[in-house]
């Protein structure tokens, strides 16, 4: 527990430096504070994440050769390159077990939600409805991340538990 409450606040202020930097040098139109929540939020499930899977294996290099295995979908199945309307359906339940995917579509709801002109608003349209992020499931987002986050964590506890009373 101790150890979950050092890498929380770890995380916090990591995140913290790297959104303040990046939000002055980018001019970003979303809130500071969302753009943050935002980024630590995706901070803290992918650190679950990775915890889940490195307590799952018995190397710890195993874990790290692992990790692309476990990240580099999240970018596919988010809509960075492809929107999921097109990605099959008996893959297409992947995108809601990854937060990359929640995180992206709060992002970009909070950045793309109030574009000014008919050229740039049918544009913001456009990207918000091709991640498929809809403005009235923000609340949801945020909750699935919770959630993950939580599932993660317990998953990695347990994990640890089994293997503690294997050696018993």
């Amino acid at each position: 527990m101790s150890r979950l409450t050092v890498e929380i606040l770890v995380t916090a202020l990591q995140c913290f430096v790297l959104v303040f930097i990046s939000f002055l040098m980018i001019g970003f139109q979303s809130n500071f504070i969302v753009f943050y929540l935002n980024t630590y939020a995706l901070a803290l499930v992918s650190t679950a994440l990775a915890v889940m899977l490195g307590s799952s294996v018995e190397d710890p290099k195993l874990a790290t050769e692992m990790m692309p295995i476990v990240f580099v979908p999240q970018l596919l199945f988010a809509g960075f390159f492809v929107s999921p309307s097109l990605i099959p359906s008996w893959l297409g339940w992947l995108q809601y077990v990854f937060s990359l995917t929640y995180v992206m579509r709060l992002s970009v709801l909070e950045e793309f939600s109030d574009c000014r002109g008919e050229a740039a608003s049918m544009a913001c349209d456009g990207l918000i409805e091709s991640i498929e992020a809809d403005t009235d499931e923000t609340w949801w987002y945020w909750m699935t991340l919770a959630v993950l986050f939580v599932v993660f964590r317990l998953g990695a506890l347990f994990t640890l538990r089994r293997k503690a009373t294997k050696f018993l």
